[in-house]
């Protein structure tokens, strides 16, 4: 975890004045100390939470800050919809430039006259908290999210006579900064037990998603995706990225792996099983040993017949080991595949240097293709590349004919998303009859 990396400078940040971003005006440094000058010695007590976005990962990425953005934007819109249904019309929405890495909500005193208390900012820090989260879930793509992590603080703002007010708000904040990190703290623990009963009690699901060929119109693999129960993980994303910060990923890999071949419904010989791997590890023996193998017999699979989808949660810091252990895994008879191209770390470079026999052409520029001739450009430009090199290029998270129709236009010839068929333990056929005809 890198604190300070997040602290970003953000750009144009007023010190007087208001910052209105993205539609959302925001109060300035100069409104926050003023509002404590003019009510703190009257009120004794006011409440101050903060919304810290902090990176999980030193990384310098454009992408990753591109979004790192996105988030900030997501969190500004919540925080004055927040604000405008959930709290008073006191309460204020401060603009994070110079104040720190996230935003700072101004807690006024309660209705009834009273002074507020810790127990007060706490019910607040708990509801915005759990809100916030539920949110960012369904409005930021989990791959995108897993990179940060977004905490909220509390702390009480507490009148001293004789002390300057610019030093009680910023000491302020910065307790509310540090009990944010408490919940950073909180949250490690709670998900490293919650990793442990999962790896335990092998309690993972797996689900199978079609992989189609538009052209021969038939399906030529299925997706083993990872499914935990939501009171432990909110997504499979986190799961594993916990696994990895706890040193358990090849454990959990393998228990996913296990559970795959054993739900697996029964392929055709042409047909393949994409399983999704980390670069790390590639490193396993696991994978080249011969339990394994008795299991894929088992399973009426053949390597040949078995795709390691690399799965990049985090960069590839040596390609010669990893191109090393590729050619170890190719001579066992597995296929490899490149997942999430066009986003993250899943580059022209990893291409280049692992040389996949599939491209998982990342959701990110299928989603409404048909509205943006750029992204048309690049996966017309990705397609020709595969064709060129031989290599395999599928679309992954089609939902819409309009996408599917703008695909098959560029001639991306292979697909999979819910358009088609949702993952399910036992998938269904797809309805080849809703879907238009490669031309």
């Amino acid at each position: 975890m890198s604190i300070h990396s997040s602290h970003r400078a953000f750009p144009d940040g007023p010190l007087d004045g208001h910052a209105d971003v993205g539609n959302v005006a925001l109060e300035s440094l100069n409104d926050l100390f003023l509002r404590a000058s003019r009510e703190l010695p009257h009120k004794q007590q006011l409440g101050m939470l903060s919304v810290s976005v902090l990176q999980n990962e030193l990384n310098d990425n454009p992408e990753t800050w591109q979004a790192y953005d996105g988030i900030l934007d997501e969190i500004r819109g919540f925080l004055a919809d927040f604000q405008s249904r959930r709290m008073r019309t006191t309460d204020q929405l401060f603009w994070p430039s110079i104040i720190g890495n996230g935003f700072v909500i101004l807690l006024d005193a309660p209705r009834t006259g009273r002074s507020l208390n810790g127990m007060d900012v706490s019910r607040v820090r708990f509801r915005l908290r759990r809100s916030l989260r539920k949110h960012l879930t369904k409005t930021i793509p989990a791959r995108q999210l897993q990179s940060f992590g977004i905490y909220v603080g509390g702390s009480l703002m507490r009148y001293e006579p004789g002390i300057p007010i610019d030093r009680i708000v910023y000491r302020c904040r910065e307790e509310a900064f540090a009990d944010a990190l408490k919940d950073k703290d909180r949250e490690g623990r709670r998900y490293s037990n919650n990793l442990r009963k999962v790896i335990e009690g092998e309690q993972v699901q797996m689900v199978y998603q079609p992989v189609l060929d538009l052209v021969d119109r038939k399906v030529i693999g299925m997706e083993a995706l990872t499914r935990v129960p939501r009171s432990r993980f909110p997504n499979p994303e986190v799961l594993f990225k916990i696994a990895h910060q706890n040193n358990t990923l090849w454990t959990l890999e393998r228990i996913c792996r296990n559970r795959a071949l054993e739900g697996l419904p029964r392929l055709d010989d042409g047909q393949k099983l994409f399983l999704n791997v980390e670069p790390d590890s590639l490193h396993d023996p696991h994978l080249l040993e011969q339990p394994f193998s008795d299991r894929l017999m088992e399973a009426g699979l053949r390597p040949q017949q078995i795709v390691l989808e690399i799965t990049e949660r985090t960069a590839i810091q040596d390609f010669t080991i990893v191109r090393r252990m590729i050619t170890r895994c190719r001579r066992q008879g597995y296929r490899v595949a490149m997942d999430d191209v066009g986003s993250g770390y899943a580059g022209l470079q990893a291409i280049a240097e692992i040389s996949p026999d599939y491209i998982k052409m990342d959701m990110s520029l299928v989603r409404d293709i048909h509205r943006h001739t750029i992204k048309r450009e690049l996966v017309s430009t990705i397609r020709r590349f595969s064709d060129s090199t031989g290599i395999t290029l599928v679309a992954e998270g089609v939902e819409t004919l309009d996408e599917l129709k703008s695909l098959m236009n560029t001639g991306v010839r292979c697909a999979q998303g819910f358009l088609f068929s949702k993952p399910a333990r036992t998938p269904v056929e797809p309805d080849w009859d809703s879907i238009p005809k490669a031309t």
